[in-house]
């Protein structure tokens, strides 16, 4: 008979008593998970579940052809909890019965997968104009999007607005949703009701309403007895959706996403200011936020380089906790269609650009 020493025997037991333990956890967090999104979340805790992600471009055009079920795999495995799906209802031979079944299935691959999807809804012209007509035409829409998911686990939410947008309107934008806040509230208020009667579990999901004047700044402005008595709702706000950039104003000081180098200099004043505003309408107004869109890379002219790029994206993620975040966009860092990430230099603005290194960097900071 083979006598087994007894600090083996302790080595063994250690060991089983490690994997049970680590069993144990796993078990415990699949079933907070699963009893989460069986339960209303509240915005607060819907903040911690979403964390961080990227807007996406599934539904921006007809095409239904860069969704892959694998990248919400791959998305997942590196810490993202969120896609916000950008669903344009504005596209040409439009069909909304192919799209909520393409929606559909997207959704139901988020959660699937513990991704949660975030839905908003683009109209340039009905942004930019808000005609009566268009009006009717957003509650149809909204109409059937929470018909058609009413059922839907909790983690699904409905962002209103992805971004209100004047460029249609050039310089007679008074009607806009954007300058017109009356008309905003009116169609905010109107949706939501749509939505909170539609159905299954609409009654209790989260809403986010979306800032009448796109940043922080505006969140003020939203009627307050839209959601003074509705503990599901949260508001949408964004700066940054293209990047940082070295603009003036026309005095000669920095603009307001202004950033150079390490930021030292107004850079990071500017984002502190910005997420200010957000934290203050949090505490006066009890509302928590979600910020929609932001890029770490100057979009729009091209004029920070990768150094500072890293520099901005790494302060972006570390001082805007807990606010949750969705980050334009997915298509930059991983080809959709081909499930791969990319890793190769891109030519994005005119410069020459790693941003598999800046993904990397950012995460680091997660």
């Amino acid at each position: 008979m083979k006598i087994v020493p007894s600090s083996s025997l302790m080595l063994r037991k250690r060991s089983e008593m490690m994997i049970f333990v680590v069993l144990v956890i796993i078990c415990t967090c699949c079933f907070k998970d699963s009893l989460a999104s069986r339960n209303p979340y509240t915005p607060i805790d819907y903040q911690k579940k979403i964390a961080q992600g990227f807007s996406t471009n599934y539904f921006k055009t007809l095409n239904f052809n860069k969704y892959n079920k694998k990248n919400l795999a791959d998305v997942y495995d590196r810490g993202f909890r969120n896609l916000r799906l950008r669903c344009r209802a504005d596209l040409d031979n439009f069909n909304m019965t192919v799209f909520l079944n393409n929606l559909e299935t997207v959704v139901d691959d988020c959660l699937a997968t513990n991704i949660a999807p975030i839905v908003s809804w683009i109209h340039h012209e009905a942004e930019a104009f808000a005609t009566e007509s268009h009006r009717t035409k957003y509650l149809d829409w909204w109409t059937s999007v929470a018909e058609k998911l009413k059922d839907k686990d909790y983690r699904l939410s409905f962002n209103l607005f992805t971004e209100l947008g004047v460029d249609s309107c050039g310089k007679a934008c008074a009607e806009s949703l954007r300058e017109n806040t009356v008309k905003y509230n009116d169609w905010t208020s109107a949706v939501v009701k749509k939505i909170r009667e539609s159905g299954g579990k609409n009654d209790k999901r989260i809403v986010i309403l979306g800032s009448p004047k796109k940043t922080a700044k505006g969140l003020k402005e939203i009627d307050y007895n839209i959601y003074k008595n509705d503990h599901y709702m949260m508001a949408e706000w964004h700066i940054y959706a293209s990047g940082p950039n070295k603009r003036h104003r026309n005095n000669g000081k920095p603009g307001q996403k202004y950033w150079s180098g390490t930021g030292d200099h107004v850079g990071k004043s500017n984002v502190m200011t910005a997420i200010g505003y957000a934290n203050y309408f949090t505490s006066v107004y009890n509302l928590t936020t979600y910020l929609g869109a932001w890029m770490p890379q100057a979009n729009e002219n091209g004029d920070l380089n990768q150094t500072e790029i890293i520099n901005f994206g790494k302060y972006f993620v570390q001082v805007i906790k807990p606010i949750p975040w969705s980050m334009n966009v997915l298509d930059t860092y991983y080809d959709t269609k081909n499930t791969d990430w990319i890793l190769n230099e891109q030519a994005i603005t005119g410069q020459t650009l790693n941003m598999s290194r800046v993904l990397d960097e950012i995460i680091s900071v997660m």
